[in-house]
């Protein structure tokens, strides 16, 4: 820690952190476009610029290192009139159209035009006007509204490891474009979009569904994968309408890859919400006895998955069902992921779980695996099989019960003897276990269908209704 001084006031601050962020912690607020954490530092916008005492010209404080004894003035009138120049250039050719922009509400450039511009414009000349065009699969980029921060091109070559994107020509034509043949087509585009301070880049999945005002936010965690990134869930007239990261830069986590980000389509379409009777829609009243009459016949019962279930729901499960005094066993791993996690880039790892690592931790494995578990139930010496959000293994063929809980209507839940409707992650609280060992917690993003149970909800009911039918049996031998 050293200690700077910031419009005459001293403050003690990281050293190894950038001027911006170092201010930012004791709550001074220096404007920017293309600064970002997790990259290299360009000095192109020219939107931070600061005095230094003892140097005559003003600076970028982007690429000002934290030294002791600094002095910066960010509030000076000369500062200001800088900041409100380089706004003017910005907007000279920027066009008026935030009523019809996706980023409208969230633009960094509207903030620090209200903020710190002028209010008005001097340029009385026609902007340019270059058509848009789409650069990937689910990425547009329009031009006229590209200010050339350049955090594109840096966040492709520094964190992608691609080069899709260059800057050509000069000055006023300058423009950001493809640099290559062909377009876009890593996992990346919607972090793009979302580096882009301006509403140049804008992924196709999301155009004009909502304004952001309209969203109800709830910090979550991406449930795509085991890295378990921090997100927002944007939630309108309870239907999830998109993912957006939540920085956590002690983790390091800046982004979200695409598979995670559009991963959405299943919390608002084919949702289980009746309980199955082999392949057709039936009543709990009816299902719930018949799954209770098999694990009090059962000679050992096997629970399968619970990857994609919070931590929470997990203990429970596994506490209530110990309640039944059954020889049950337990094995959270189902994919070749979660027995051999890998990463697929910087981002993404191979287990489609977000919390492995939390059926791990509570002793949810077994030593036979799952190929072991299987073989077990079809050689009849499993009865009753649990699965939790995970499809039927292709290699079943025992004569045993299987009993899927789901948050959708699968190929697996018809095939199953019965289905179980449960909550999705984002319709209750809970928290993950990634696969560090960090337990991060996510909130109620959508409210649930009154009287559908989450997973350890369901196990607990199947506890409470096998000890009312035990008490039942004693009062009927009395």
């Amino acid at each position: 820690m050293v200690k700077i001084k910031i419009d005459g006031i001293e403050y003690e601050v990281d050293e190894k952190k950038n001027l911006i962020d170092a201010c930012a912690e004791v709550g001074v607020e220096i404007p920017y476009f293309c600064y970002h954490p997790a990259l290299s530092i360009v000095g192109m916008c020219r939107m931070c610029l600061i005095e230094i005492e003892g140097v005559p010209k003003i600076q970028a404080a982007c690429n000002t290192p934290v030294k002791e004894g600094l002095s910066i003035i960010t509030k000076s009138q000369r500062v200001k009139e800088a900041r409100e120049g380089t706004m003017e250039f910005l907007l000279a050719n920027h066009p008026l159209d935030c009523p019809v922009c996706d980023k409208a509400g969230e633009c960094d450039l509207q903030d620090n035009a209200f903020s710190v511009g002028k209010g008005f414009s001097r340029f009385e000349l026609e902007k340019r006007n270059i058509p848009q065009e789409e650069i990937g699969n689910n990425l547009l980029i329009n031009h006229n509204r590209c200010i050339i921060c350049y955090r594109c091109v840096r966040f492709e070559e520094e964190i992608v490891g691609e080069s899709n994107l260059g800057l050509f020509q000069r000055g006023y034509h300058s423009i950001i474009g493809l640099a290559k043949d062909k377009p876009i087509d890593h996992n990346y585009q919607g972090a793009l979009a979302d580096i882009c301070p301006v509403g140049a880049l804008l992924n196709k999945n999301t155009l004009f569904k909502s304004r952001v005002w309209y969203y109800k936010t709830a910090k979550s965690i991406c449930h795509g994968c085991s890295t378990g990134c921090n997100i927002e869930t944007n939630v309108r007239d309870n239907k999830m309408y998109r993912y957006m990261v939540r920085e956590n830069r002690e983790q390091g986590l800046y982004f979200l890859c695409d598979k995670g980000r559009f991963d959405i389509d299943w919390l608002n379409e084919n949702r289980l919400f009746a309980y199955y009777e082999n392949g057709e829609a039936s009543e709990s009243t009816l299902v719930i006895p018949k799954i209770i009459n098999k694990i009090q016949t059962a000679n050992k019962i096997a629970i399968l998955g619970g990857g994609h279930e919070s931590n929470e729901n997990l203990a429970t499960i596994l506490n209530e069902s110990r309640k039944w005094k059954k020889e049950i066993i337990y094995e959270v791993r189902v994919t070749e992921g979660q027995y051999n996690p890998k990463q697929v880039d910087f981002l993404m790892t191979n287990d489609p779980h977000p919390t492995t690592r939390g059926g791990i931790e509570l002793g949810m494995t077994n030593p036979n695996n799952l190929e072991g578990i299987i073989s077990e139930f079809n050689l009849g010496k499993i009865d009753l099989l649990f699965i939790i959000k995970e499809d039927l293994p292709q290699e079943i063929s025992g004569n045993g019960t299987v009993v899927i809980l789901h948050t959708n209507i699968t190929d697996s839940v018809k095939k199953a003897h019965f289905g179980v409707p449960i909550k999705a992650f984002a319709e209750q609280f809970g928290s993950f276990t990634n696969k560090k060992g960090i337990k991060q917690q996510f909130e109620i993003a959508m409210n649930p269908i009154l009287g559908l149970p989450s997973s350890g909800e369901f196990f607990r009911r199947l506890s409470l209704e096998l000890l009312r039918s035990k008490k039942e049996a004693l009062v009927g031998k009395r």
